[in-house]
């Protein structure tokens, strides 16, 4: 489905039509403008074109605009019509409106109002598409365009709906925030948008955690250097260089609020303006953007702005930990097998039976990036027929000794003990940690032997 950017101009006029095509072009870069001054075309036009809306003159030989307005609001509801007129007339504008008309103007050399009314109209129509559009492919089960997802392996439900979910929404025009622990798999969600939605354009992507406020404007802006002899310098930014593709902006927690507020105002305007420039550009891609932070607790902490966080959740996508894919382990062990096979020029071994049952409570606190690092060290100690699973125990063993290590910090239950009860706690603990030896007990409880030895009597 088509973003909805396409515009068709009727008047009969051929000068005032080329006039403020150009005026249009030159005030809504983002829009697709097609003409036409024959009346009697126009239906086939829209027939053939997916216009998201007309601008219709009133006056036109064969066919007035009011009766083309009736036709075109009965048989394409989804396209929106705007009349521009030279006929100044309160009643004929009111009739008009009542016919379905979403905005009436005055032919004047000032169309600023009517660029705004046509930026508008294209915004409604366009959160029309995608209401319908996410409507559409939730209903259905399958996936459209399964080979966009190439790049994931799985087969758990919840990442399947999130499948479904990104095919419905790719194509709207509102940024994309996807959520996740560190090697989850935001990368190659990004890279499934860019295939859902701007194929063919360029897949662009900056990691944010590294860059300061000035720096991001510059890396996204660019910025033109003047020099005394006249000569300018250009470095465009990532947004030129992105054009209508995606930009993939990672780790936006990390953010300064400075920085927050630049993106929010390229997010709202769809306008940037380099660095040494007067001259603004429209802003064409796509932003899709990652988080390994919860958002919403940074926002209360005051250290991210609530209406860029409000932006961000118009789409929003949250991938399970690894340890959550158990349906997945063994594909994914046997993919990344092939992998380093693949890259060490070795024989692929064989994957045990039992090995992903063994790594079901193992809490893979890498993700895919741990379980793959462990995968390629296991096929590089392997005989080229069994995988090698001292990785995977070693990495099970390590993390047991972890969980069953003494803490140093006293935990108490939640209705705390009397001072008697933690006292005859401490007589016991120590006595059992001494096999019953009392001297040895006393000096860990930092008291005499005869001190002890009367509270053991008095037990």
């Amino acid at each position: 489905m088509k973003l909805a950017r396409n515009i068709l101009l009727v008047d009969d006029e051929a000068t005032w039509l080329r006039t403020l095509g150009i005026t249009l072009k030159r005030l809504v870069p983002e829009a697709v403008i097609d003409t036409c001054v024959d009346s009697r075309q126009v239906l086939n036009r829209l027939q053939v074109g997916d216009y998201a809306l007309v601008l219709l003159d009133l006056t036109m030989p064969y066919h007035s605009g009011e009766e083309l307005l009736a036709q075109i609001r009965s048989q394409f509801p989804n396209t929106r019509v705007l009349i521009v007129t030279g006929v100044n007339e309160v009643e004929t504008a009111v009739r008009c409106i009542k016919k379905g008309a979403y905005d009436y103007f005055i032919k004047t050399d000032n169309v600023d109002e009517l660029a705004h009314s046509v930026r508008r109209a294209l915004e409604v129509v366009g959160l029309e598409r995608n209401y319908l559009h996410i409507k559409e492919r939730f209903l259905s089960r399958t996936l459209a365009n399964p080979k966009a997802f190439n790049n994931i392996l799985t087969c758990e439900p919840v990442l399947l709906d999130q499948f479904r979910y990104l095919e419905a929404v790719a194509i709207s025009p509102e940024p994309l925030l996807i959520c996740g622990e560190h090697g989850t798999g935001k990368h190659e969600f990004a890279r499934s948008c860019h295939a859902l939605c701007r194929p063919h354009a360029p897949f662009v992507s900056l990691n944010l955690s590294s860059i300061n406020s000035a720096t991001f404007e510059q890396k996204l802006c660019g910025q033109l250097y003047h020099h005394n002899s006249g000569q300018v310098d250009a470095l465009a930014g990532l947004l030129h260089q992105t054009g209508e593709g995606v930009l993939y902006l990672s780790d936006v927690d990390a953010l300064s609020l400075d920085a927050q507020v630049k993106l929010l105002q390229m997010i709202e305007s769809r306008y940037y303006t380099p660095i040494g420039s007067d001259t603004q550009y429209p802003i064409m891609c796509k932003f899709v953007l990652s988080t390994q932070k919860d958002l919403l607790k940074l926002h209360q902490a005051g250290e991210f702005r609530s209406d860029l966080l409000y932006h961000l959740r118009a789409h929003k996508i949250k991938l399970p930990p690894l340890a959550e894919r158990q349906l997945d382990i063994a594909m994914l062990i046997n993919h990344f097998i092939q992998l380093a096979s693949t890259e060490m020029a070795l024989p692929a071994p064989i994957q045990p039976r039992e090995l992903a049952e063994q790594l079901r409570h193992y809490p893979f606190p890498g993700n895919l990036h741990e379980l793959k690092g462990m995968v390629f060290d296991a096929v590089s100690r392997s005989d080229g027929v069994a995988l090698n699973t001292s990785p995977f125990m070693e990495a099970i063993n390590e993390h047991r000794s972890l969980d069953d290590a003494p803490t140093d910090r006293l935990i108490f239950p939640r209705v705390l003990p009397t001072l008697a009860e933690v006292n005859q706690a401490l007589v016991d603990e120590a006595m059992s940690r001494t096999a019953n030896n009392q001297t040895a007990a006393a000096q860990l409880l930092g008291i005499s032997q005869s001190a002890l030895s009367r509270r053991l009597k008095n037990q």
